[in-house]
């Protein structure tokens, strides 16, 4: 049963959960395009391998015990450490191109800040990066849970492997995974030898990365391993109204140490430090349409950019340069206001390389801004084998602090302007800090039953400081007074307060040497407190606080026939939900009591096989899903409240995946990857609508389509050429394939994507000493002109993308010593 709490003025909701049936879905492939072990990959830098030969296996720990992938009955994706080295990825956005259905994008569109991502599996992700807001795919480092969606596209400097799991995971992994989750596995110290790597990458805008780790065995008992990483990118959208300043540009650098400390056979302790820093240039964001940004546009879109041109606001004193210096005709005059740079208009349009943008912090001054990143973490694990089993202890600290700053009208003018600035500035930084405890028994008994217990503790707090600076939005009463502060208007502190407290069980029972069946389920108890703080230039601060309490049960059942040895098909049923909320945004003064909204909830049905052909050269997978997406939080405006996060509609998802890779001989070895999704409305509440950026409200139907792409294909061809004398050359090319998305309910065709394509290639040659190899690549080959994202704003009237990253090409350097 599920029951959520709700305090001071908050909607009390009950609701059960726990159900029983195991129903279906049908069919999925695998790329695994990982191994837990370097030699099944071909890649550069994989030990040499004859091309006859099957697939190694593959060892995965996605239900806390190491199985083979392919006995896995689960929809899962690996991807080894060699196969990201021979991909040369950067950081976690690389593994869109190697599982199906999974969206991994850098973000940036609402914050203005790249490290802000997007990220989704089946379709069920995060659009917002507030501190607020609840991620839907859980994202794990070394076993722990990133609580924030900000700084979550992870460097992939020391890595062992990433294993994407698709489908609500409720029951091994709790809360806010409806869509699935993304577990990043380091490489841990090893005793056997001292090794190491280190790779130098120079490329196109004066990309220059080094990556380097080291593994040291100090005693019999004792082993340490340290990494570090540095990268500069240059940014690739001109900054119009600044020299020499381009968007979209990168400076990161990282370290990390883990040190493992075995007394005995049976006990071991991992202790791990890193840290991350990055100073970055706004995201690539350009303006797709300003001012008049729909269809059925009837006059000038949003109220500030309205009152700059018009000159007339709800204060009676508009001045410049706060308003236009041919106001009102820009507010008059549709073909003036489109063209005229005195105008918010189209005239400040930049193309797809360009932006106009000028920032401008609370005092009104003009800068040159500079989004940062920090984040700090501490790690503990304890494994001991015991008689009834492996213990296991997970303890960990991270905190992050970050600043940036969006300019949400993409012009000259101040109009719509959002901060997080550093306290010196006068703000307060985004920042967070949690602390996790997990404990884990992992066991087998009487030789047929395989059973895991689990016990979890989360507890974060953090801050956000929104200066927001919207001069034309002054209230007349306070106008006077206001304007020696102008541009600011008004700084939001949003602060949580969150604990999270759970226990799961899993067991899976051998009925015969072929049927296995498996039975879980999770109890959590979650406690939610926000506080909203707003200040003004003028008047005293106004606050409002919340409290929601959430008891929820998540089960999940499955059923694996290893009908040969070499071929499994399974059914899946689970359940996950996301946490529910308090309302961030207020375009006016605070609404007391905060409206809320509850959880939102995912059931799924899955079928499923897996095979592994001819000798394992051949791997190929499918499932199919269904899922039911309930109580589905959607920013909306209803007929009682305008504007916020409610739930507002159900919807029902049905789709497929499909994996393989094989290997074709001759040197030859190509894998792929299918995803492809059907999202129908079922249910929406009456009187709901979305203005998405325009003057005329959108009324919401269940013929709207949900945003995201319906197909993800992906696809590589590879190729090994061994010398006599010693020595290999590898060649791959790869191309990842999207589908049109909407990119928001409104479904206004200037945020419509259409489909596109992105390719990649590249070369490397391995010396006989297989210590060096050099490697010319390039991503997105043919120079693709796309946006990772677009959306709209209702207050500025602005629609905008972020735009992809254009053609790179690269030259790297990898040395390698050790085993």
């Amino acid at each position: 049963m599920g029951r959520i709490r709700n305090e001071r003025g908050v909607r009390g909701v009950s609701k059960v959960r726990l159900g029983g049936a195991v129903a279906l879905g049908a069919i999925m492939l695998a790329p695994h395009h990982a191994v837990a072990q370097d030699s099944e990959n071909r890649g550069p830098g994989a030990p040499a391998q004859a091309q006859t030969e099957g697939y190694d296996e593959i060892i995965v720990t996605a239900r806390k015990r190491a199985e083979n992938i392919q006995s896995t009955p689960i929809s899962i994706t690996a991807v080894s450490a060699a196969q990201l080295e021979s991909k040369n990825a950067v950081d976690l956005t690389a593994i869109q191109n190697a599982a199906p259905g999974v969206t991994i994008r850098a973000g940036g569109g609402t914050s203005g800040a790249g490290f802000t991502p997007l990220i989704s599996i089946r379709g069920l992700g995060q659009t917002d990066y507030t501190i607020n807001t609840d991620p839907a795919v859980g994202i794990y480092i070394d076993g722990v849970y990133l609580g924030r969606s900000l700084g979550s596209i992870l460097d992939l400097a020391d890595v062992e492997r990433v294993e994407v799991l698709r489908g609500p995971q409720g029951t091994l992994f709790g809360r806010n995974s409806i869509g699935g989750a993304v577990s990043v596995v380091s490489k841990a110290p090893s005793f056997s030898e001292t090794s190491g790597t280190l790779s130098l990458t120079g490329g196109s805008r004066e990309f220059l990365q080094a990556r380097g780790s080291l593994n040291l065995p100090i005693t019999e008992t004792l082993a340490l391993r340290v990494s570090g990483m540095a990268r500069h990118r240059e940014g690739y959208v001109d900054a119009l109204q600044y020299d020499d300043f381009k968007l979209g540009g990168e400076k990161v650098w990282g370290a990390r140490a883990a040190l493992r400390f075995q007394p005995t056979p049976t006990l071991t302790i991992d202790l791990s430090v890193d840290h991350t820093k990055r100073n970055d240039t706004p995201a690539p964001v350009v303006a797709l349409r300003l001012g008049d940004v729909s269809e059925e546009q009837s006059g000038p879109t949003g109220q500030p950019s309205t009152f700059f041109n018009s000159g007339r606001g709800p204060a009676a004193t508009a001045v410049l340069p706060w308003i236009s210096t041919d106001a009102p005709r820009c507010a008059t005059d549709a073909a003036f206001r489109r063209t005229s740079p005195t105008c918010f208009g189209d005239a400040w349009l930049g193309g797809t390389t360009g932006s106009n943008s000028v920032w401008f912090n609370r005092a009104g001054e003009r800068i040159r801004p500079e989004n940062t990143f920090s984040v700090t973490g501490y790690g503990g694990t304890i494994t001991l084998e015991t008689g009834i089993g492996t213990f296991k202890s997970i303890t960990s600290y991270r905190e992050f602090e970050s600043t940036f700053f969006n300019d949400l009208d993409y012009s000259p003018f101040v109009i719509l302007h959002n901060n997080h600035e550093e306290p010196r500035d006068g703000g307060a930084p985004f920042g967070q800090r949690q602390f996790s405890q997990e404990l884990q028994l992992v066991g087998t008994a009487f030789d047929r039953l395989d059973y895991v217990f689990g016990g979890y503790y989360f507890h974060e707090k953090g801050e956000e400081a929104s200066d927001t600076l919207v001069p034309g939005n002054v209230p007349a009463a306070v106008a006077a007074a206001s304007a020696p502060f102008l541009p600011y208007f008004s700084t939001s502190s949003r602060s949580i307060d969150n604990m999270s407290k759970a226990l799961y069980a899993q067991f899976t029972f051998a009925a015969t040497e072929r049927l296995k069946l498996t039975a879980g389920v999770r109890y959590t108890d979650e406690t939610k407190d926000y506080e909203v703080v707003q200040f003004r230039a003028v008047g005293n601060p106004t606050v409002a606080t919340g409290r929601q309490g959430t008891n929820i049960w998540t089960p999940m059942f499955n059923i694996a026939w290893q009908a040969t040895d070499d071929v499994m098909a399974y059914a899946n049923y689970s359940e996950g939900y996301r946490a529910g909320g308090f309302a961030g945004r207020f375009a006016g003064t605070l609404t007391s009591p905060l409206p809320s909204f509850d959880p939102e909830y995912v059931t799924s049905y899955e079928l499923g096989l897996k095979s592994s052909l001819f000798d394992r050269r051949l791997i190929f997978n499918l499932s199919a899903y269904q899922m039911d997406y309930d109580d589905i939080q959607v920013s909306a405006t209803t007929p009682n409240l305008p504007g916020f996060v409610l739930n507002l509609a159900a919807a029902r998802f049905r789709g497929f995946e499909a994996e393989m890779r094989a290997i074709l001989g001759g040197g030859f070895m190509m894998t792929g990857s299918a995803g492809y999704i059907h999202k129908e409305l079922t249910r929406i509440r009456p009187g709901t609508t979305v203005d998405g950026g325009s003057n005329i409200a959108t009324v919401i139907t269940t013929d709207h389509q949900l945003p995201g792409p319906a197909w993800q294909l992906n696809g590589e061809l590879s190729h090994r050429l061994e010398f006599a004398g010693g020595g290999r050359l590898d060649t791959a090319f790869d191309v990842h394939f999207e589908s049109a998305d909407v990119n928001a309910v409104t479904n206004r065709s200037i945020i419509r994507q259409g489909a596109y394509a992105e390719a990649g290639a590249r070369i490397a040659y391995t010396l006989p000493s297989d210590r060096l190899t050099l490697t010319l690549g390039a991503r997105n080959l043919f120079d693709k002109s796309y946006f990772t994202q677009k959306s709209m704003t209702s207050v500025s009237g602005a629609a905008f993308g972020a735009v992809a990253r254009p053609r790179e090409v690269y030259l790297q350097a990898t040395y390698r010593f050790g085993s």
